[in-house]
């Protein structure tokens, strides 16, 4: 990591251009030896979002937990298959709150990411994965409960042509609820290594998630 020393770097809030300070995702660009920026072109997207918004949003103390997760930030790397990849990623986040769903709609909520894992493997239709999605999505309304609208987001990533919104909009709710109801840092740790197990699972790499690695520029 380009020789840096974790505890000797500090966590701000917000992005830095032009100071000494930084963020946790511009120290992850440093480490890298790019250019500073919060927004590696390096890492996969949806890990960067939620890596800015814990930066900016956990007080201080925790925030600087986070400088314990750039080793595993900096192995996410992006790659020509992190549409197939945001899509896991999306029913990871979904079903990490599946227990915030409302008592009698906690099977509609199984049911939606059964579906949307069944896109993926193709046991299920794209049109069954619609009507899925579309049945969370209205209970979701009618309960006013957007745990099942980020089930609904996940169903509706895995039939869609581009699956980028849909899984953003399902990463995003679930870290919503987790920050105000959940430890944040243990949920980020979960996300990485969902990512690192979507990314075996879609590239047919093998799954290590103890190597060291960093992103290069691209």
């Amino acid at each position: 990591m380009q020789g840096f020393d974790l505890e000797m770097i500090r966590l701000e809030p917000g992005a830095h251009p032009g100071s000494p300070d930084g963020c946790l995702m511009e120290w992850v660009a440093l480490m890298s030896g790019l250019p500073k920026t919060d927004r590696p072109g390096c890492i996969n997207q949806l890990v960067t979002s939620v890596a800015i918004h814990l930066n900016d949003t956990l007080d201080d103390r925790a925030r600087q937990r986070l400088k314990g997760f750039i080793p595993r930030i900096l192995r996410a790397r992006r790659g020509p298959d992190d549409g197939l990849i945001g899509v896991r990623l999306a029913i990871w986040a979904a079903a990490s709150i599946a227990g915030a769903a409302p008592d009698g709609l906690r099977s509609l909520h199984d049911e939606t990411l059964a579906a949307a894992a069944g896109r993926l493997d193709g046991s299920v239709s794209e049109a069954e994965c619609r009507v899925q999605a579309s049945a969370a999505a209205e209970a979701g309304a009618k309960a006013k409960n957007f745990v099942l609208y980020v089930a609904a987001d996940a169903a509706h990533a895995a039939c869609a042509d581009d699956p980028t919104p849909a899984a953003a909009n399902a990463v995003a709710g679930a870290l919503h609820w987790v920050v105000r109801h959940g430890d944040p840092l243990v949920w980020f740790g979960g996300l990485l290594d969902a990512h690192a197990v979507a990314a075996a699972a879609v590239t047919g790499a093998p799954l290590d998630i103890t190597r060291d690695a960093v992103c290069s520029p691209v």
